[in-house]
């Protein structure tokens, strides 16, 4: 074990009959103070409430099946889209010590690093069940003055959360303007099953009792500072080029990130081209053949057919694309047939614009069987493509459902970055989702490959399901003909 993912406690600050007292603990390199919001894992800690048990998987029972013949379809093991096996997500706390429990000779013992937690109920958590998250930003807590003891090495990460209304702006700005931000605006007392206003004691250390002085006459472990909430860093936008950029989901993702800014798209599907233009006015969208786009840039054109300008050498900073690979499907084998197929295939035509272009950082998206394609040949030869250009390549399967998408849907991503820059990792699942849909490992040549996901079991939000996404849609009428109906009132979810 590395040095930095050691757990080490630092700064003491109390000594007591049974425990040390401290200001801080770190874990992999991240530290963690009083007064920090904190991710652990459902088993963690429970809740003074004991709800109804979840829907059951109907009993099998022995039937008929030639009485019966559709029987298996809604009595089978597996029904495809549904969330009865998700994880629950993390439970959330706030760190109210940091101790270490002594041993026999009086020493703290520092390898058995404590710390004690407010518990935040989520508003399925409560009384109220599941039906109360379906109204409720996704990220609003309770505060609770219940406490629970919990190893240190079961910190997850840190969070933050703030009482709404010592926020210095509205909840949505505070919700956007960083990850991992939670907030509470009530108590949730679980005995009597009711809402309160949050102590005093529930603020966070730097906003209580402001005007009367920071934590004045508090022991010096409960007037400690938390950490302050993660920002967003602001960096410049990379200019971006979407090939097969369909109506721009993937580009869009880019942009609400920050860090694209798409000024050129190709797409022949005029429909999908002009959706393109609608959502993204200030781009310049290409409907013809990608591959005729690439050999007038290359013989030293700067404009199409239709007078639009081309991008240069050195204008494009990232390159994104789907390229489609039906071209060469068929039989699960990869002889010279198929590979002169794949020289002209449509993955090809992406890699030459990449190493036409050579963008500081380059991204490719396809479905799940792409790297298992031809026994994964695809998959090899499109890596060994990009690393004879000089390139940075890392590859996985990622689930859209754990980032927030209300489907199942498996995607192969390639990330590459050139030469200097620093290769991406990719992004930690924000959403739980159901286990049998997250097998994300890839086997190439009988060795396993696994991407830098570290939340494999549990993540901060619950899953976003159909009914947050299209409950509140206007009711469509048998014969309706209507191109356009408004909405019967505020959204739902």
């Amino acid at each position: 074990m590395r040095q930095k993912e050691i757990p080490r406690v630092l700064e003491q600050l109390e000594d007591l009959d049974s425990r040390v007292l401290y200001y801080s603990a770190t874990k992999n390199g991240i530290p963690y103070r009083v007064g920090d919001g904190v991710y652990l894992p459902p088993e963690a800690f429970t809740f003074n409430i004991k709800l109804s048990s979840p829907v059951k998987r109907p009993r099998k029972e022995p039937v008929d099946e030639d009485l019966y013949p559709e029987h298996y379809r809604k009595y089978s093991d597996y029904i495809k889209g549904s969330n009865l096996d998700a994880p629950e997500p993390y439970r959330i706390g706030r760190i109210k010590e940091i101790f270490c429990p002594k041993k026999s000779n009086g020493r703290p013992n520092e390898t058995d690093i404590k710390i004690r937690v407010n518990k935040f109920y989520r508003p399925e958590n409560t009384h109220k069940s599941t039906p109360a998250s379906y109204h409720a930003d996704i990220n609003l807590l309770y505060w609770s003055d219940e406490e629970a003891v919990v190893d240190f090495k079961a910190v997850q990460g840190r969070c933050t959360v703030e009482y709404g209304e010592d926020l210095p702006e509205c909840v949505q700005v505070y919700s956007m303007g960083g990850p991992n931000r939670f907030y509470f605006l009530e108590a949730y007392n679980a005995k009597s099953k009711s809402f309160e206003d949050p102590p005093n004691h529930a603020r966070s250390p730097g906003n209580k009792g402001k005007g009367k002085g920071k934590g004045k006459g508090k022991p010096k472990s409960q007037a400690c500072e938390p950490s302050e909430p993660e920002m967003e860093i602001k960096l410049p936008k990379l200019r971006t080029l979407d090939v097969f950029s369909g109506c721009g989901g993937l580009s869009e993702g880019f942009h609400q990130a920050g860090i694209s800014d798409t000024l050129w798209a190709i797409e022949m599907w005029d429909p999908a081209a002009q959706a393109f233009r609608l959502n993204n006015p200030g781009s310049t969208v290409f409907t013809e053949d990608c591959n005729i786009l690439l050999k007038l840039v290359m013989a030293g054109e700067t404009t199409n057919s239709r007078g639009q300008r081309l991008p240069q050498k050195g204008d494009v900073e990232m390159l994104c694309g789907g390229p489609p690979c039906q071209g060469f499907s068929g039989m699960n084998r990869f002889n010279s047939r198929t590979y002169s197929k794949f020289k002209n295939s449509l993955v090809v035509s992406f890699l030459s614009y990449c190493d036409y272009y050579r963008p500081r950082f380059f991204l490719l998206e396809n479905v799940r069987n792409f790297v298992s394609f031809k026994r994964s040949m695809v998959l090899k030869l499109t890596l060994r493509c990009l690393v004879r250009m000089g390139y940075q390549c890392t590859f996985g399967v990622l689930q859209a459902g754990q980032y927030g998408v209300a489907q199942t849907r498996r995607r192969a991503i390639i990330l590459a970055a050139a030469p200097g820059e620093k290769l991406p990792l990719f992004p930690e699942p924000l959403h739980v989702f159901a286990p049998r849909a997250c097998q994300l490992s890839v086997v190439v040549d009988d060795k396993k490959f696994v991407s830098n996901i570290t939340r494999l079991s549990s993540g901060p939000f619950r899953t976003i399901t159909v009914r947050d996404t299209m409950s509140d849609l206007p009711e469509v009428r048998n014969g309706a003909s209507a191109l356009e109906i408004s909405y019967n009132g505020e959204p739902q979810s």
